[in-house]
């Protein structure tokens, strides 16, 4: 569906001015989302998944990495929906699924959920957009991250790029050919980065984000760890071109809404990824685990 097609159906949790403003900016904060007991749950379910991260025969969806004082942790759960349910019940339930409604219309496919731990010294991404992962028909695509603790500027938050989600797809391979997963070198200079902007907020807020905005994050240099829950979902008009790395059990379920025969397509210029199915496990920011702030 398009922009001006979602826009006219009734909203479901929030207000039109918040719709427009994600449509023209390509993100969008809800703050304190979700109450106490909500947040509750969701802490027990990453203390759980910690927990299991610990075990030697943990699942290829636990991705570890080294901090600075040596100590290995676990980075974050892809496909996190699939080990605990109280995750899958927070990402195919309300209010989730009714934020995703507002803003990819009333028919949503759920793609994957992850959590991620981001923990003192926990590194973070360089400038990209989420669409090269999955190239799709069209740009409903977004992905929602769930804030379990505070976020301030201290943690790395996510930056945005306000508005880029209506422009390029810029080259994610570099000059050469190569997959980065980033913005490769050779294009950067067209980037705006200048413009960026750095989203914080309390516990329990939500960042909408669109597939195509361009985004980063820094390192956590806080005392405290950043957890979030990252969830995907699209319109259900919408078709993946090719494999998506994260490969839940979950994908393409219609979490709100019913699904369609009908296919949306937008003009779009796009290469594809990697065959993620050649690679064993599922990469997160690229292949190379680089960091690039």
């Amino acid at each position: 569906m398009t922009p001006e097609a979602i826009l006219g159906h009734r909203p479901r949790l929030l207000s039109q001015a918040q719709r427009e403003f994600f449509f023209a900016n390509g993100y969008l904060l809800v703050e304190q989302a979700l109450d106490a007991a909500g947040l509750s749950r969701l802490r027990e379910a990453f203390a759980t998944l910690e927990k299991k991260g610990e075990e030697p025969d943990c699942p290829a969806d636990f991705e570890f990495e080294t901090l600075p004082d040596g100590r290995r942790r676990l980075r974050q759960v892809l496909c996190a929906a699939d080990h605990h349910p109280d995750i899958w019940k927070f990402v195919s339930s309300a209010p989730m699924t009714s934020f995703a409604a507002d803003v990819v219309g009333p028919n949503v496919q759920f793609r994957e959920a992850g959590i991620s731990y981001k923990f003192p010294g926990g590194r973070g991404f360089g400038w990209h957009q989420d669409i090269v992962f999955f190239p799709s028909s069209n740009r409903s695509p977004i992905m929602t991250l769930t804030f379990v603790e505070d976020v301030d500027a201290e943690m790395g938050p996510t930056r945005v790029i306000p508005g880029s989600h209506l422009g390029e797809v810029y080259d994610h391979y570099d000059a050469d050919g190569n997959w980065l997963g980033l913005i490769g070198e050779h294009v950067k200079s067209r980037v705006p980065v200048s413009e960026s902007v750095a989203i914080t907020g309390p516990a329990g807020s939500v960042l909408l984000t669109s597939c195509a905005i361009v985004h980063a994050a820094g390192e956590n240099r806080s005392a405290r760890d950043r957890p979030m829950v990252l969830a995907g979902y699209a319109s259900a008009d919408t078709v993946s071109y090719g494999g998506i790395p994260y490969k839940s059990r979950y994908r393409w379920r219609i979490v709100e809404g019913e699904p369609t025969r009908e296919i949306h397509s937008d003009a779009l210029r796009l290469k594809l990824p990697p065959d993620w199915d050649a690679y064993e496990g599922i990469r997160i920011d690229n292949l190379h685990q680089r960091q690039d702030n």
